[in-house]
C-alpha cells in the first residue's frame, strides 16, 4: 500500500463542504396504498381489520385482494381486447419481519373461504356416502365375476365373465372429493393433482416464505419444479398425472398466492435456479410496508361486527357464482369486458411500462416484472369489478374507468414496492454489486481504502475493475463514500484513488 498518498491531503467532504443526504440501499422510501381504492365491503374490512390488529394497512389489502381474487378466478376472466384475455388470479407477496400478526391477519381474510369449504362438505357428506357404497358394491360385483372367471373351465365363458368384469369397472362412479380451495403446504406435484380434482382453481396461502423452498425442490434433489406453477398462473394448459389414476389434462388451471414472509426470506431468491430467468418473481405484485412494531398502542378495538359480516357475505356471494357453461355443459369462465375509457387508461399504463423499461430507465433491469405489470393490472381490475357486483352479475356490466382507475393507482404503489423488493433479491446487478462493497466496508471497517485495494481483496464478484468502479460509483451517488481522483505525477500508470467512507458510519464502528 503507498502510504504516501493515503497520506496525502487532497480536498475531502467534510472539510467546509455538507455529504450529501445518504440513501439507503436497503430501505427505499416507498408510498403507502391507500384503501380507498378497494372497493365497498372489502376495502372496509382491510381497513377495520389492519386497525384492529395494529398491522400495516397493506397487510390487509393485500391479502383481501388475494381472498377475493381466489373467489373471482373461478368464473371470471378479464378481456382486455379481441384476442388479448387475462385471468383473475393473483400472485401477492407482502414481506414484514415476525412479530406483526401476520398470521392472524392471514387466518381472519381467509375465514370465509374455510366456511365456504366445510358448508360445501356438508351439503356433499350425502352423496359421497352414497356413492362410497354404490362403488363398493359394484367393485365386490366385480371381483365375484373375476373369481368366477378364474375357475370356470370352459374358455368362453371364463372370457364372457371377465368382460362383465371389466364393463362393471369401467363404468365404477367417481367419489365426489371433500371441496378444496386453498392450501397452506403443498409440493407442485401435489398442486396439480388438487387443480384436477377441484375445478382448476386454487390458492396457496401462507404466513411463511415456504413456498419458495418447495419451488426450488426442497423435496426434489434441490431441482426446480416450476413448470406447472408457472402454467397455473397464465392458465396455460397442462398435463398432471396422478399415480395409480388416469392422467388429467388441465385446461386452464389458475392459481393465486398469498404470502407475507419475513422479509429476510426475499434476499437473495433471484439467485436460485429458474426464479428470475423463467419469470417466476416477476409474477408477484410485491408490497413491504413500515413495521409497526415498537409504535403500537396495544389498546384497540375488534372490527365492527356489521363490517365482518358484510365481507363474509360479499366473497361468499363470489364464491357463489356459476360459471358459464358450453354445448357440452362443461364450465367456462364469464368474460368481463372494458369500456372505451377503462381500455385508453389500461394502454396508457402499458405504455407508460413500456417505455421505463428502455436502457437507462427505472424498469431496465426489472424488465420480467415489468412486461407483466399491464396483465397485473387487468387482472385487478378484473377483482375489483367483481367485489363492486359481489352481490350481482359481474360479466352483464363493462369494467368502467373507475374501476380501472383505482386498480391503476393500486398498481402504482404496488410497482414501487415491487421495483425495490426485487433490488433487495439481487436483481439490479449493480445494486446488488454494490451492497457487496458496502459490506466488504463494513466488515473491515475500512474507514479509507484505494480502489486497487478493494479490487484485490474482491476479484472473485469483481473480475475487472470497472466492475468495482460501477460499484463504488452508485455508492457515491447514495453518499456511502466520496470517491478522490489523484493526480498523475510522471509517468507510469496513475495512483489509484482513494475511497473515504462517511464520517457517521465510520463513527458508528466505535
Amino acid at each position: 500500500m503507498n502510504t504516501k498518498l493515503l497520506n496525502a491531503t487532497p480536498p475531502l467532504l467534510g472539510q467546509g463542504e455538507e455529504w450529501p443526504v445518504l440513501v439507503p440501499l436497503d430501505a427505499p422510501n416507498l408510498p403507502r396504498l391507500d384503501l380507498s381504492h378497494l372497493p365497498s365491503w372489502a376495502g372496509d374490512y382491510a381497513g377495520a381489520l389492519a386497525k384492529a390488529t395494529e398491522t400495516p394497512s397493506e397487510l390487509a389489502a393485500g391479502m383481501v385482494l388475494v381472498a377475493c381474487a381466489t373467489a373471482a378466478a373461478r368464473t371470471l376472466r378479464v378481456m382486455v381486447n379481441p384476442g388479448y384475455f387475462e385471468p383473475c388470479n393473483l400472485w401477492a407477496v407482502v414481506a414484514l419481519p415476525p412479530g406483526n400478526r401476520k398470521s392472524a391477519v392471514q387466518s381472519a381474510t381467509t375465514s370465509p373461504l374455510l366456511d365456504w369449504e366445510h358448508d360445501q362438505a356438508e351439503i356433499l357428506e350425502a352423496e359421497i356416502i352414497r356413492i362410497t357404497s354404490e362403488r363398493k358394491t359394484l367393485e365386490a360385483r366385480a371381483k365375484e365375476l373375476r373369481n368366477k372367471s378364474a375357475k370356470e373351465k370352459d374358455t368362453n365363458k371364463a372370457k364372457e365373465l371377465a368382460r362383465e368384469a371389466a364393463a362393471i369397472e369401467a363404468e365404477l362412479p367417481d367419489i365426489p372429493v371433500q371441496p378444496q380451495i386453498w392450501t397452506s403446504d403443498a409440493t407442485p406435484e401435489k398442486l396439480g393433482v388438487l387443480l384436477a380434482e377441484h375445478g382448476e382453481c386454487m390458492a396457496w396461502l401462507s404466513s411463511e416464505g415456504g413456498v419458495f423452498d418447495l419451488l426450488a425442490g426442497r423435496y426434489s434433489g434441490g431441482i426446480p419444479n416450476l413448470d406447472l406453477v408457472l402454467k397455473a398462473h397464465s392458465g396455460d394448459p397442462e398435463r398432471v398425472d396422478r399415480g395409480s389414476r388416469k392422467t388429467v389434462f388441465l385446461r386452464s388451471p389458475r392459481l393465486s398466492i398469498g404470502l407475507s414472509p419475513q422479509p429476510d426470506v426475499l434476499r437473495g431468491l433471484s439467485t436460485k435456479p429458474g426464479f428470475r430467468g423463467r419469470g417466476l418473481l416477476g409474477r408477484f405484485l410485491y408490497l413491504l410496508p413500515p413495521s409497526p412494531l415498537g409504535f403500537r398502542t396495544l389498546e384497540t378495538s375488534p372490527i365492527p361486527e356489521s363490517v365482518t359480516r358484510a365481507y363474509e357475505k360479499g366473497l361468499r356471494a363470489m364464491l357463489d357464482w356459476e360459471p358459464a357453461t358450453n354445448e357440452q355443459g362443461q364450465p367456462l369462465p364469464h368474460i368481463l369486458r372494458l369500456s372505451e375509457e377503462a381500455y385508453s387508461e389500461w394502454l396508457a399504463f402499458a405504455r407508460a411500462v413500456e417505455t421505463q423499461m428502455q436502457p437507462g430507465k427505472d424498469m431496465e433491469h426489472f424488465a420480467d416484472w415489468a412486461g407483466k405489470a399491464p396483465g397485473a393490472a387487468a387482472r385487478l381490475a378484473g377483482v375489483l369489478h367483481g367485489i363492486k357486483h359481489a352481490h350481482g352479475r359481474p360479466w352483464e356490466a363493462t369494467i368502467t374507468a373507475d374501476t380501472m382507475n383505482d386498480a391503476l393507482e393500486i398498481m402504482a404503489v404496488i410497482s414501487r414496492h415491487s421495483l425495490a423488493a426485487l433490488d433487495m433479491m439481487g436483481a439490479d446487478p449493480i445494486i446488488a454489486s454494490a451492497r457487496l462493497v458496502r459490506d466488504w466496508v463494513e466488515r473491515g471497517r475500512h474507514a479509507r481504502f484505494t480502489v486497487r485495494e478493494a479490487f484485490n481483496s474482491l476479484r472473485s464478484p469483481f473480475p475487472h475493475v470497472q466492475n468495482l468502479r460501477d460499484a463504488l460509483n452508485v455508492l457515491e451517488e447514495r453518499g456511502y463514500i466520496e470517491i478522490i481522483e489523484l493526480p498523475k505525477e510522471g509517468p507510469g500508470r496513475p495512483p489509484s484513488p482513494i475511497v473515504r467512507v462517511r464520517p457517521e458510519i465510520v463513527r458508528g464502528w466505535q
